[in-house]
């Protein structure tokens, strides 16, 4: 649900490595407003990137669209779809984003259909050491 408290965030980048950066910047400002830690930021950031990358790889070229739901307090969840390629995901390829995700997502996953490929992953604020301190504004 879109509410000031669990704002949805849409964004929409060419399927470039070169675009992932500003994925990358605009995750890391939610995250902060969610309440994450530098540390947590930068995993969530190495965790978008994987996503990224692995719709690029799975996609047909086009535009990849993330929305991003930073719930204030509690979690940030990003998904992101492109339409599915004629290869769909290597497998292969694709272990290797899933022992990234494990370690810096809570939850995570990816679906294919006939038309679309979807990649989303979700990290938690009460993760152990993952929340500012409660002192800090």
């Amino acid at each position: 649900m879109d509410t000031p408290e669990s704002p949805i965030v849409t964004i929409t980048v060419p399927a470039d490595v070169r675009f992932f950066r500003s994925v990358r910047l605009a995750v890391g400002g939610l995250a902060t407003l969610v309440g994450f830690d530098v540390e947590a930021i930068d995993d969530l950031r190495i965790a978008v990137d994987e996503v990224c990358a692995a719709l690029v790889d799975a996609g047909n070229g086009d535009d990849l669209r993330l929305e991003v739901c930073a719930q204030v307090g509690t979690s940030l969840r990003i998904e992101g779809t492109v339409p599915k390629g004629t290869l769909g995901f290597d497998e292969e390829r694709f272990a290797f984003s899933r022992q990234i995700l494990s370690v810096v997502a809570d939850e995570y996953g990816y679906t294919t259909d006939d038309r679309s490929v979807n990649c989303w992953l979700e990290r938690r604020l009460d993760r152990e050491g993952s929340s500012v301190d409660a002192g800090t504004p």
